[in-house]
């Protein structure tokens, strides 16, 4: 190893990568990351990611542009390709898979205030669109943050979910 290798960033473990949500936002490999934020902060956490423009048409007066970090089953939802206001985590396969989704999945180790995700997300309320419909996430309220872990199966029986029930989980911050 030469004298500037010491200098050049180490590529991430994907299964090394460790992400706790919180009031506060999330701690991700024990630096704090505050939604939204600027892309070049999770560049510097995460590296350079894969871009994908979606042009204006009836569905979008504007373009949007979305990253991807395909190694690592992350992605995220910027306001003109600069702030970050979603970060997805990509749990499983789900019937959903826009081209701004990782082509591979989440590898990491996820909590929630520090305790295992499922657990909390298991004890969060339903949240069905409307009554007597299916529900089709699960919505955990953090502060001004709120963190979405939506379901592969929406029809599933809620007392068998696991962990390769769900498709992502989403931060962002919380409607008010």
């Amino acid at each position: 190893m030469g004298f500037l290798d010491m200098f050049r960033k180490t590529e991430l473990d994907p299964d090394e990568i460790t992400v706790d949500i919180n009031e506060n936002g999330m701690v991700i490999n024990n630096i704090a990351v505050d939604i939204p934020t600027h892309i070049t902060a999770l560049e510097k956490i995460f590296g350079k990611p894969r871009k994908v423009v979606y042009p204006k048409d009836d569905n979008n007066p504007s373009e949007r542009i979305n990253y991807a970090w395909d190694d690592l089953g992350l992605c995220c939802y910027t306001d003109g390709g600069k702030v970050v206001f979603c970060l997805e985590i990509r749990l499983n396969k789900g019937d959903n898979c826009p081209k701004h989704y990782p082509s591979k999945f989440f590898m990491g180790k996820v909590t929630i205030k520090g305790k295992p995700w499922l657990e909390t997300v298991k004890n969060a309320p339903p949240t069905p669109i409307a009554p007597g419909e299916p529900e089709f996430f699960r919505e955990i309220t953090l502060g001004h943050y709120n963190a979405l872990a939506e379901y592969v199966d929406f029809m599933q029986d809620e007392n068998t979910r696991t962990e390769k029930d769900f498709t992502t989980i989403s931060v962002q911050l919380k409607d008010d």
